[in-house]
C-alpha cells in the first residue's frame, strides 16, 4: 500500500466509517479475549486450545503485532494508542465479524495496547493472565538471544531496561554493576517488568473480568475447564482433553544451548535480593 492509499484508509473519517460498519457486523461477538503475558509462556498453545470453543476466531500475534516501531520523535504511548484506533481495532473487528468470540494471544497486548483496548471493547473484554516461571521464561529468551534492549529481537519485541517509564527500574544495576552484567539478568528483569505492568493494569481496571492460569496448567483439562468457566465460556471437556498439553512454538532449532539450570536459579535469587534491597522486603507479594 502506497502512502496516499494509507493516508486515505487511515484518516479519521475513513476509520470512523469502517468502525461503525464493523460494529454492526460484530453484533454477534460476546467477548473479546486477550492474553496478558511475557511471551515464551505457551500463548500459541493457548490459542490452539481456544479453537475448541464453538464460534471462536482465534489468532496468535495477528497483524499488526504492535512491536516496537514507534518513531524516535513520537511519544510511545501516544503512537500506539493512535495505531490501535486507526489500524489494530479495525483489523480486530474485521477478524471477529460473524463470530461469537475473538481470541488474540499476543504478548504485546500488555505492553502496547491494553488500556486502549479496554476502553474500546468495554464490558465485552476478557483478559487471561498467563504466567510461566521467571527462570523458564528468561532461559527461553536467552537461548533465543532475544535480549531486552540489546539484540535485534529484544529491541523489536521486548522492553528496554533503560526506558525511564519502567515500573521496575533497574537500569543502573543491569548496566552499571559488573555483578549483573550478564545478559541473562536482563531477561529475568523483563519478566518482573511485564508482571508489574499486568499488576498495574488489574488495579487500574477492576471492572474487567480476569482469569489466571499457569503454563503448566495448560496440560490439565480440569484447569482449562475452570479457566473457561471464569471467562463465562462453554467448554467441551472431550475436546479439551484432546488439545491439553499441545506444545507449539518451541523454536528448538533457533535456541543456543542454555547454561546449567541450577546456575540460572542462583542468578535469579541474586537479582531478587538486589530488587528487594531497592524496593523493600517482599516487594513482589
Amino acid at each position: 500500500m502506497n502512502s496516499l492509499q494509507s493516508m486515505i484508509k487511515h484518516n479519521p473519517l475513513s476509520v470512523a466509517a469502517a468502525t461503525s460498519y464493523l460494529r454492526y457486523r460484530c453484533r454477534t461477538v460476546r467477548a473479546y479475549i486477550f492474553v496478558a503475558t511475557t511471551g515464551r509462556s505457551g500463548s500459541e498453545s493457548l490459542s490452539r486450545i481456544f479453537e475448541t470453543i464453538e464460534g471462536a476466531a482465534c489468532f496468535h500475534e495477528p497483524w499488526p503485532i504492535m512491536f516496537n516501531d514507534a518513531p524516535p520523535h513520537v511519544e510511545s504511548d501516544t503512537y500506539f494508542a493512535s495505531r490501535f484506533r486507526t489500524v489494530k481495532q479495525v483489523n480486530i473487528r474485521r477478524l471477529a465479524a460473524g463470530h461469537r468470540y475473538y481470541v488474540e494471544t499476543n504478548h504485546q497486548f500488555v505492553k502496547k495496547f491494553c488500556s486502549v483496548a479496554v476502553r474500546q471493547f468495554g464490558r465485552k473484554i476478557r483478559i487471561i493472565h498467563l504466567v510461566r516461571n521467571p527462570v523458564s521464561v528468561a532461559t527461553s529468551f536467552y537461548a533465543l538471544q532475544s535480549i531486552p534492549g540489546e539484540t535485534q529481537n529484544g529491541r523489536i519485541y521486548l522492553l528496554d531496561p533503560r526506558d525511564d517509564t519502567n515500573r521496575v527500574g533497574m537500569a543502573d544495576v543491569l548496566y552499571g554493576d559488573s555483578e549483573f552484567g550478564h545478559d541473562f539478568f536482563k531477561c529475568l528483569w523483563y519478566w518482573y517488568e511485564v508482571e508489574a505492568r499486568i499488576k498495574e493494569l488489574k488495579a487500574r481496571h477492576p471492572e474487567v473480568r480476569w482469569a489466571g492460569i499457569g503454563t503448566d496448567e495448560l496440560n490439565d483439562p480440569a484447569a482449562l475447564e475452570s479457566l473457561f468457566r471464569r471467562l463465562g465460556l462453554e467448554a467441551d471437556p472431550e475436546k479439551l482433553r484432546t488439545v491439553a498439553g499441545t506444545h507449539l512454538n518451541r523454536k528448538r532449532d533457533k535456541k543456543l544451548k542454555p547454561r546449567d539450570r541450577e546456575q540460572f536459579e542462583e542468578m535469579h535469587q541474586q537479582l531478587r535480593r538486589r530488587m528487594e534491597k531497592r524496593f523493600g522486603p517482599g516487594f513482589w507479594y
